[in-house]
C-alpha cells in the first residue's frame, strides 16, 4: 500500500471521530465545564488517558461491524438528544460512551473492549452517593474513634461527625468509597483489556475490587483522622477528596505497568 493510500485509509477512520466530536459538542462543553465542580470530577480525566495508552499499544484494527455501529450510533444520538431536550445533562452524557463505542465498531479502532473504558469518563451522579448515607460514613467514623481510644488518642465521634479538640471533620456521602469504587472497577477493566482476559473474568475481578474499595476507604478514613489528630484538618479534607482516588489510580497503574 502507498503512503498516499495509507494517509487518504487514517483520514477514513478519523472522520467518524471528529464527527462524533461535532454532534456531541454540547455533551464535550458541558462536561468539561463539570469536572471542577463535580465531587472527583478530575477522576474522569484517568478514562481517556488509559483509552488513548491501550490505543497505542494495539495498533491491529478489528473487522469494522457497520451493523451494531449504526445501531449504537442512533441510540447515542438518541439519548443525547432526549437528555438535552429534557433539560438532563446527566442523561444527555450517556449517549456519549454508547456513541464511541459505536464508532470503534464502524472504524475498528480502538478495539470494543478499549472504548467500553469511555463509561468511566463519566462523573458519578450525585444521587448514587445518597444511596448509602449515613450508613457507611458514620461507620467509618465509629470505627476510627474505637481506633482512637484503644490507642488512646483524643478522638470522638457523632454519626458522620468526627472530632479532635477544635479540629473537626465531617464524612459526607462523596467519602463512602463508592468513588474509589468505581476507580478500582476501570483499572481492573483496564487491566484485563491490557492482558487479553476475557470478559467474564474480568468482570470477576471488577467485583472484587469494587467489594475491596469498602475496606480501603475505611483505612483511607482513618489515616484521614490521623491527620485530624496531628492538627491537619485541611490535609484530612484534601486527601479524602482528592488523595485516595489519586493513589489508587497512580500505584494501580504501576502494578498493572510493572507486572
Amino acid at each position: 500500500m502507498s503512503e498516499k493510500e495509507n494517509r487518504i485509509q487514517r483520514l477514513v477512520r478519523i472522520l467518524p471521530w471528529l464527527a462524533l466530536g461535532c454532534a456531541f459538542g454540547p455533551v464535550l462543553i458541558q462536561l468539561a465545564r463539570a469536572i471542577p465542580e463535580v465531587p472527583f470530577g478530575w477522576s474522569v480525566l484517568l478514562a481517556p488517558a488509559l483509552m488513548i495508552s491501550l490505543a497505542v499499544r494495539d495498533r491491529q484494527s478489528a473487522l469494522p461491524r457497520p451493523g451494531w455501529a449504526q445501531a449504537l450510533l442512533v441510540i447515542g444520538l438518541v439519548i443525547e438528544l432526549v437528555g438535552l431536550a429534557g433539560g438532563s445533562p446527566g442523561i444527555a452524557r450517556l449517549g456519549l460512551p454508547v456513541s464511541i463505542v459505536g464508532v470503534a465498531l464502524w472504524t475498528g479502532a480502538p478495539s470494543v473492549k478499549t472504548a467500553v473504558l469511555a463509561f468511566w469518563a463519566l462523573p458519578i451522579p450525585v444521587t448514587v452517593y445518597g444511596l448509602t448515607t449515613p450508613g457507611l460514613e458514620s461507620a467509618y467514623a465509629q470505627l476510627g474513634a474505637a481506633c482512637a481510644a484503644v490507642l488512646g488518642a483524643e478522638l470522638h465521634a457523632s454519626g458522620p461527625l468526627i472530632r479532635a479538640g477544635v479540629d473537626r471533620l465531617e464524612l459526607d456521602p462523596f467519602h463512602s468509597g463508592i468513588q474509589l469504587a468505581f476507580v478500582a472497577t476501570e483499572l481492573a477493566w483496564y487491566a484485563a483489556v491490557r492482558n487479553g482476559t476475557s470478559v467474564r473474568k474480568a468482570l470477576g475481578h471488577m467485583a472484587g475490587v469494587a467489594l475491596a474499595a469498602l475496606p480501603l476507604q475505611a483505612l483511607a478514613v482513618l489515616a484521614a483522622m490521623a491527620l485530624l489528630v496531628a492538627g491537619v484538618p485541611e490535609g484530612a479534607n484534601f486527601w479524602l477528596d482528592h488523595g485516595v482516588w489519586l493513589l489508587t489510580a497512580i500505584l494501580g497503574i504501576a502494578w498493572i505497568e510493572t507486572r
